[in-house]
């Protein structure tokens, strides 16, 4: 039987599983507008090695 704590952060746990859920359906939602108009990079451009990914840094 879990504590009173335990069962507190496994709802909670539940909680936040469902809302990653419900946003992930939405950004497939977003997807499914956006992909027929992304181009996909078919090749890397000398001295690109980012492979189409940007580099997101927080501030401080």
């Amino acid at each position: 039987m879990p504590t009173p704590e335990e069962a507190r952060l496994l709802e909670r746990i539940r909680e936040l599983e469902e809302m990653n859920s419900r946003l992930q359906d939405k950004l497939d939602m977003i997807w499914a507008v956006l992909e027929p108009e992304y181009q996909f990079p078919d090749e890397v451009e000398d001295g690109d090695d980012s492979n189409g990914l940007v580099q997101i840094q927080g501030i401080q």
